[in-house]
């Protein structure tokens, strides 16, 4: 079976954007090279014998090592020394908030060359980093989200700040590493007057209701058309669904249970409490009752559920 292309859901709408919010092109070289660290910015020279002269010269770190920091402006994500191209949340994705708790991200990350591995970000390229290279959906570049990780024992992922929740990256679901993105599950939950799209789990300036109802045939332009939260598989076709929390609210609808898609082939046979999810129709093994576009299936911790191909 095909993974569900998670971050494609989630970013296809409402990352289109970013590149524009950025401000202009942020040199992605300080995410690269063979360690991941890129270019060492200090003066590599050799100097002479007598040194003792020389002015002293501020060391630039290559990394802001911020993402996933609690900020307010932008200036809170940026240290001494740094290359300060990261950014608070609220700055990147204006107008809208969409993470209930403003943290420090980067506009911009290395090119993420392949879709089946984690890769890292502000910082060198492994799990010493605070945050996590994704790709838009729609192909314009990549986005560096704070990174969250997840045990295969049940317990609370971690990593993510305030109210914000951690998602499991599909793209290397067997290492437990997930990202922070979005989390409010009512009007409370988000900051700066603004609303929670609480069938996305977004905060935004004003909330768009879901024409769709959960269970309803749907296709990935129906999640970028805010027409319902489309569950879909590589065909690009499934059925409406909606944001949850394993083991909290919201709740789903009657017959549909909060699915985080914790693969049980990577030994994840219980959910993650406080993970993010999508609403996803019970089933019992037949695949008679599943929504159109959909099998019944029990590849993941939740199941079985139906999840379209």
């Amino acid at each position: 079976m095909n993974a569900v292309p998670l971050s494609a859901r989630l970013f296809a709408a409402p990352l289109a954007f970013v590149v524009v919010a950025c401000g202009g092109t942020v040199d992605t070289n300080l995410d690269s090279g063979p360690d991941g660290g890129g270019s060492d910015a200090k003066n590599d020279s050799v100097l002479p014998s007598d040194a003792t002269n020389i002015p002293d010269t501020p060391i630039l770190k290559p990394f802001d090592g911020t993402v996933g920091k609690t900020c307010t402006t932008d200036a809170d994500c940026h240290v001494a020394g740094g290359p300060n191209i990261a950014r608070c949340s609220n700055s990147v994705f204006s107008p809208e908030d969409y993470n209930p708790t403003a943290v420090c991200v980067l506009p911009t990350c290395a090119t993420v060359s392949d879709t089946t591995a984690i890769h890292y970000c502000d910082g060198p390229d492994d799990a010493s980093s605070p945050g996590v290279c994704l790709p838009y959906a729609s192909g314009t570049g990549n986005i560096c989200l704070p990174k969250c990780t997840y045990d295969k024992s049940g317990g609370a992922a971690v990593g993510c700040a305030g109210k914000n929740v951690c998602w499991a990256d599909t793209g290397a679901p067997e290492v437990g590493v997930g990202y922070c993105f979005g989390g409010c599950t009512q009007d409370g939950d988000c900051q700066d007057n603004q609303k929670c799209q609480v069938d996305q789990g977004l905060c935004v300036e004003g909330v768009t209701p879901p024409i769709k109802s959960v269970g309803t045939a749907c296709t990935k332009s129906d999640t970028n058309g805010l027409i319902c939260n489309c569950l879909y598989g590589t065909g690009n076709s499934g059925y409406c669904s909606s944001f949850c929390i394993t083991g909290g609210a919201p709740s789903c609808t009657s017959g549909f249970t909060c699915d985080a898609l914790e693969l049980r082939t990577y030994g994840y046979t219980t959910q993650n409490t406080g993970m993010a999810g999508y609403c996803t129709k019970s089933c019992s093994g037949d695949g008679g009752s599943c929504p159109p576009s959909s099998s019944c299936t029990n590849v993941f911790a939740d199941g079985p559920d139906c999840i379209p191909p």
